[in-house]
Order: structure tokens, then C-alpha cells, then sequence
């Protein structure tokens, strides 16, 4: 009986440490989202800084379109409405959302 209770409590333990992709939406409330590459997309690094959400996203079949020499195109998840506003701010072009990703276009300065 004990070992039912423990493993009832371990399992929803060790499900939820497998999700790197969880963070705290803009008003605090714990909010889920997949990778870049459940959407299609491809990571290449965070953006701007190496503990920033935002990723650098590569070329692929989906994002081509997007593409060009004179800009970084960089993908944020959904519900990180502060770091895609900051983006926005800094003079980036907001696309299209794929997945759980926002996609933005950076000018290359």
C-alpha cells in the first residue's frame, strides 16, 4: 500500500521534470510549451543572450520564406508577450506564430 502511495506520487514528479519547455507567462501563472522543433522549426541558439527564452531559428522548408542575408530570423514562445514586445520594440517584424512559436524578424544592423 505504501509503495502505491509513493509511486503515485513519483510519477507526476518525474513526468513533469521531463518538460524543459515550462515557464511563467507574463502574469506569473505556470505555462507550457513545446520546443521549437515540435513546431517544424529549427534552433540554433538563444537570442540575444545564452539564458534568453528566444531562439535563433534556421532555415528550413517552413521558414525560407522568411529569409534573407540582411536579418536573423528568431522565434519566442507564444506566451512570452514581454520578450516579443521587446523584440518588436527593438525594431523587429513580428510574422506569423507556428506551433507555440512566434516567429520575428531582425534587421541586421
Amino acid at each position: 500500500m505504501m509503495s502505491r502511495f509513493i509511486f503515485s506520487m513519483i510519477l507526476p514528479l518525474a513526468i513533469a521534470g521531463c518538460n524543459p519547455t515550462a515557464g511563467t507567462g507574463d502574469n506569473g501563472s505556470q505555462v507550457e510549451y513545446t520546443p521549437p522543433e515540435a513546431s517544424g522549426l529549427r534552433a540554433v541558439r538563444p537570442y540575444p543572450g545564452p539564458s534568453d527564452v528566444c531562439q535563433v531559428i534556421g532555415e528550413n522548408a517552413l521558414t525560407g520564406k522568411y529569409l534573407d542575408d540582411s536579418a536573423i530570423l528568431i522565434g519566442c514562445p507564444f506566451h512570452e508577450t514581454g520578450e516579443i514586445s521587446d523584440r518588436v520594440s527593438e525594431g523587429g517584424e513580428q510574422l506569423d506564430q507556428i506551433g507555440d512559436w512566434v516567429l520575428i524578424l531582425i534587421g541586421i544592423r
